[in-house]
């Protein structure tokens, strides 16, 4: 059996789970960026002989990840599709918060991340991808019909302290996703409750991704294989992805 053989037998043995957002039209986002839409007719049978749809969005549309071109002005040229195709391939540590009920505009704190691997019984090793598990898609709601309830999500979220985005950063790590719409600086009400430090100091400058906008994270374990590919977008700020996790 060659080895691509080998490799292949030994992943189809791990259960997969997809943490990503599902596309859809007027999906909420970053109430500063392009609504998603989806003209669903584009193309159609009666008129064209088949079927496709049109899709017009932003690169940071649902489940994304964060190219240092798009928050550090001196970078300009780390672009989304200069970097490998494999930039988001890498084990993963999971970091469950969701016991300790973060709310709108609290930052996650190093005494905790160190609380959590003590008790996960995990260290971070240089080229982990980072995970954190607010437990925050509760509050997506694509589907309501209350604006003030859709737009929640996207305008409250916990985040990270200082010392805690230093740490992820001085270990080496190859990217931080979570589950809500920011990953550094917390929101309360739409109001940026802190310094972006992540996305401007610790994480992209040091061409550590950031990922957004997850979901379903509390269906996977603790450790395990991370897995997405970004668009290759000329001169992209980022790019829509659809993670998945191996384990």
């Amino acid at each position: 059996m060659s080895t691509a053989s080998e490799a292949i037998t030994a992943l189809r043995k791990l259960k997969v789970y997809d943490i990503s957002l599902t596309l859809d039209t007027n999906m909420p986002n970053w109430p500063g960026h392009p609504s998603m839409a989806i003209v669903r007719d584009a193309r159609n049978f009666e008129q064209n002989g088949y079927f496709a749809q049109t899709l017009i969005m932003s690169e940071h549309t649902g489940s994304h990840v964060d190219a240092p071109a798009h928050a550090v002005r001196s970078m300009p040229q780390a672009t989304i599709d200069t970097y490998p195709g494999d930039m988001l391939l890498a084990p993963y540590k999971k970091y469950d918060l969701i016991p300790y009920d973060y709310q709108a505009g609290e930052s996650l704190d190093l005494e905790t991340i160190r609380t959590v691997e003590k008790k996960e019984g995990f260290s971070i090793e240089p080229g982990d991808i980072i995970l954190l598990q607010f437990g925050w898609d509760k509050y997506y709601r694509p589907e309501s019909k209350d604006m003030v309830d859709r737009i929640w999500w996207a305008t409250n979220s916990p985040g990270l302290t200082e010392e805690a985005c230093k740490y992820f950063a001085t270990s080496k790590i190859r990217a931080i996703g979570t589950d809500s719409l920011g990953c550094d600086a917390p929101f309360k009400d739409g109001v940026e409750l802190g310094a972006s430090v992540g996305h401007e100091k610790y994480f992209l400058p040091n061409h550590i991704f950031i990922m957004e906008s997850l979901g379903k994270l509390r269906e996977a374990p603790a450790t395990g294989i991370f897995i997405a590919v970004p668009l290759k977008i000329k001169g992209g700020s980022g790019s829509p992805i659809r993670p998945i996790l191996l384990a």
